[in-house]
């Protein structure tokens, strides 16, 4: 009884100290950083800059043409059978 009890305990310790390792071992990894996330810290203060690289074109054309969009006056109403035709 005493045998088990003693080698659950050096199973239990083992496992401590292998999860303690991959713990370490995972903080010795470099930060993770986004793409254009480049930060150039000056003077102590914590602001990130625009990044060396020029911005990306945006997908969205902002030259065209704003559309005003009104409600009507009078909607169309469904059948009463709520089908519609």
């Amino acid at each position: 009884m005493e045998t088990t009890l003693i080698l659950a305990a050096i199973a239990a310790f083992t496992l401590s100290c292998i999860v303690v390792m991959a713990v370490m071992a995972r903080a010795r990894r470099p930060e993770l950083r986004m793409e254009r996330e480049e930060d150039l810290m000056e003077d102590g203060e914590e602001t990130l800059m625009r990044s060396l690289q020029p911005p990306r074109i945006s997908p969205i054309d902002r030259s065209a043409p704003i559309l005003p969009i009104e409600p009507q006056a009078e909607a169309r109403r469904l059948p009463p059978g709520g089908e519609l035709r």
